[in-house]
Protein backbone atom coordinates (compact mmCIF):
# COMPACT_ATOMS: atom_id res chain seq x y z
CA UNK A 1 0.00 0.00 0.00
CA UNK A 2 2.44 2.22 1.13
CA UNK A 3 4.22 1.71 -2.40
CA UNK A 4 1.54 2.57 -4.30
CA UNK A 5 1.23 6.19 -2.28
CA UNK A 6 4.73 6.38 -3.31
CA UNK A 7 4.82 5.86 -6.69
CA UNK A 8 1.73 8.36 -6.95
CA UNK A 9 3.36 10.89 -4.95
CA UNK A 10 6.35 10.41 -7.43
CA UNK A 11 4.33 10.35 -10.30
CA UNK A 12 2.04 13.84 -9.12
CA UNK A 13 5.56 15.60 -8.48
CA UNK A 14 6.69 14.98 -11.72
CA UNK A 15 4.09 16.05 -13.30
CA UNK A 16 3.68 19.34 -11.15
CA UNK A 17 7.74 20.08 -12.25
CA UNK A 18 7.15 18.69 -15.56
CA UNK A 19 4.05 20.60 -16.83
CA UNK A 20 4.57 24.16 -16.63
CA UNK A 21 7.58 23.34 -19.28
CA UNK A 22 5.50 21.88 -21.77
CA UNK A 23 2.84 23.99 -21.16
CA UNK A 24 5.11 26.71 -22.37
CA UNK A 25 6.86 24.94 -25.21
CA UNK A 26 2.97 25.24 -26.60
CA UNK A 27 2.17 28.79 -26.12
CA UNK A 28 5.69 29.27 -28.51
CA UNK A 29 3.07 30.21 -31.33
CA UNK A 30 1.88 34.22 -30.55
CA UNK A 31 -2.24 34.08 -30.41
CA UNK A 32 -3.83 36.65 -32.29
CA UNK A 33 -5.85 39.21 -30.38
CA UNK A 34 -7.95 42.01 -30.69
CA UNK A 35 -6.12 44.98 -31.56
CA UNK A 36 -2.91 42.83 -32.72
CA UNK A 37 -1.74 43.70 -36.38
CA UNK A 38 -1.40 40.04 -37.82
CA UNK A 39 1.92 38.69 -38.69
CA UNK A 40 3.25 39.38 -42.52
CA UNK A 41 3.13 36.38 -45.07
CA UNK A 42 3.61 36.78 -48.93
CA UNK A 43 1.29 34.91 -50.69
CA UNK A 44 -0.21 34.32 -54.74
CA UNK A 45 -3.19 35.72 -56.09
CA UNK A 46 -4.59 33.50 -58.81
CA UNK A 47 -2.44 34.88 -61.83
CA UNK A 48 0.62 34.23 -59.80
CA UNK A 49 1.60 37.83 -58.54
CA UNK A 50 2.55 38.33 -54.83
CA UNK A 51 0.56 40.00 -52.63
CA UNK A 52 2.12 40.49 -48.70
CA UNK A 53 -0.29 40.30 -46.35
CA UNK A 54 -2.08 42.00 -44.43
CA UNK A 55 0.18 45.38 -45.65
CA UNK A 56 -1.41 45.16 -48.74
CA UNK A 57 -3.88 46.90 -47.44
CA UNK A 58 -3.26 49.08 -45.37
CA UNK A 59 -4.98 52.06 -45.69
CA UNK A 60 -8.47 50.52 -46.30
CA UNK A 61 -10.64 48.31 -44.01
CA UNK A 62 -9.68 44.65 -44.87
CA UNK A 63 -11.94 41.52 -44.90
CA UNK A 64 -9.89 38.77 -44.76
CA UNK A 65 -11.43 35.71 -45.39
CA UNK A 66 -10.16 31.86 -44.31
CA UNK A 67 -11.87 29.26 -47.45
CA UNK A 68 -11.19 26.18 -48.40
CA UNK A 69 -12.42 24.28 -52.08
CA UNK A 70 -14.66 21.56 -49.97
CA UNK A 71 -16.56 24.34 -48.24
CA UNK A 72 -19.95 25.09 -49.16
CA UNK A 73 -20.64 27.78 -47.26
CA UNK A 74 -17.50 29.68 -48.49
CA UNK A 75 -18.76 29.99 -52.25
CA UNK A 76 -21.64 32.11 -50.74
CA UNK A 77 -19.49 34.02 -48.45
CA UNK A 78 -17.61 35.15 -51.30
CA UNK A 79 -20.69 36.38 -52.84
CA UNK A 80 -21.79 38.29 -49.87
CA UNK A 81 -18.21 39.96 -50.17
CA UNK A 82 -18.16 40.79 -53.60
CA UNK A 83 -21.35 42.84 -53.19
CA UNK A 84 -19.85 44.16 -50.10
CA UNK A 85 -16.86 45.21 -52.14
CA UNK A 86 -19.08 46.92 -54.79
CA UNK A 87 -20.78 48.50 -52.02
CA UNK A 88 -18.09 49.93 -50.42
CA UNK A 89 -15.41 50.03 -52.34
CA UNK A 90 -15.05 53.85 -52.86
CA UNK A 91 -15.00 53.96 -49.08
CA UNK A 92 -11.59 51.79 -48.71
CA UNK A 93 -13.66 48.59 -47.98
CA UNK A 94 -11.63 45.52 -49.44
CA UNK A 95 -12.12 41.80 -48.93
CA UNK A 96 -9.68 39.24 -49.59
CA UNK A 97 -10.05 35.53 -49.60
CA UNK A 98 -7.41 33.20 -48.79
CA UNK A 99 -7.49 30.01 -50.32
CA UNK A 100 -6.00 27.59 -47.44
CA UNK A 101 -3.95 24.39 -48.75
CA UNK A 102 -5.21 25.36 -51.94
CA UNK A 103 -3.60 25.08 -55.42
CA UNK A 104 -4.76 27.63 -58.36
CA UNK A 105 -6.31 24.58 -60.26
CA UNK A 106 -8.34 23.92 -57.72
CA UNK A 107 -9.21 27.22 -56.84
CA UNK A 108 -10.09 28.54 -60.18
CA UNK A 109 -12.63 25.48 -60.54
CA UNK A 110 -13.82 25.80 -57.36
CA UNK A 111 -14.59 29.11 -58.34
CA UNK A 112 -15.94 28.76 -61.77
CA UNK A 113 -17.10 31.51 -63.74
CA UNK A 114 -18.13 33.44 -60.22
CA UNK A 115 -14.78 34.61 -59.85
CA UNK A 116 -14.87 37.60 -57.21
CA UNK A 117 -13.32 40.90 -58.37
CA UNK A 118 -11.53 41.78 -55.46
CA UNK A 119 -8.20 39.89 -54.39
CA UNK A 120 -7.89 35.51 -54.06
CA UNK A 121 -4.92 34.55 -52.37
CA UNK A 122 -3.26 31.19 -52.51
CA UNK A 123 -1.66 29.57 -49.11
CA UNK A 124 -1.03 26.69 -50.65
CA UNK A 125 1.15 25.63 -47.91
CA UNK A 126 -1.42 26.47 -45.39
CA UNK A 127 1.35 28.71 -43.93
CA UNK A 128 -1.17 30.92 -42.07
CA UNK A 129 -3.29 28.54 -39.84
CA UNK A 130 -1.17 28.49 -37.16
CA UNK A 131 -0.08 32.60 -36.97
CA UNK A 132 -4.26 33.25 -37.74
CA UNK A 133 -5.49 30.69 -35.10
CA UNK A 134 -7.79 29.43 -38.07
CA UNK A 135 -9.15 26.31 -36.38
CA UNK A 136 -12.58 25.78 -38.31
CA UNK A 137 -13.04 27.27 -42.38
CA UNK A 138 -14.49 29.52 -42.97
CA UNK A 139 -12.87 31.58 -40.63
CA UNK A 140 -12.59 35.91 -41.47
CA UNK A 141 -11.15 38.81 -39.75
CA UNK A 142 -12.03 42.42 -40.10
CA UNK A 143 -8.94 44.71 -39.71
CA UNK A 144 -8.81 48.92 -39.77
CA UNK A 145 -7.34 50.93 -41.97
CA UNK A 146 -3.82 50.16 -39.55
CA UNK A 147 -3.84 46.83 -39.93
CA UNK A 148 -5.29 46.11 -36.74
CA UNK A 149 -7.69 43.04 -35.71
CA UNK A 150 -10.93 44.71 -34.90
CA UNK A 151 -12.97 41.74 -35.06
CA UNK A 152 -12.97 37.44 -35.98
CA UNK A 153 -15.96 35.19 -37.28
CA UNK A 154 -15.45 31.82 -36.68
CA UNK A 155 -17.80 30.09 -39.23
CA UNK A 156 -20.66 31.84 -41.32
CA UNK A 157 -20.41 35.42 -41.85
CA UNK A 158 -23.79 37.56 -40.95
CA UNK A 159 -24.22 39.94 -43.95
CA UNK A 160 -25.28 42.54 -41.79
CA UNK A 161 -23.31 42.14 -38.91
CA UNK A 162 -20.33 42.75 -41.32
CA UNK A 163 -21.98 45.78 -42.62
CA UNK A 164 -22.22 46.95 -39.20
CA UNK A 165 -18.79 45.96 -38.36
CA UNK A 166 -17.59 47.83 -41.18
CA UNK A 167 -19.33 50.59 -40.80
CA UNK A 168 -17.88 51.48 -37.05
CA UNK A 169 -14.27 51.53 -39.43
CA UNK A 170 -14.95 54.07 -41.95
Amino acid sequence: MRRRDFLRAAAAAGLAFALPGMLSACRKEKILRMGDVPPQATLTDLQGNPVVLPSAFLGSVAVIHFWASWCPLCREEMSLLESLFLRHDRRGVIPCSVGVGERRETAEAYLGSAKPTYPVLLDRESALVKPYGIAGIPTTYVLDRRNRIRHRILGKIDGERLDGMIAMLL
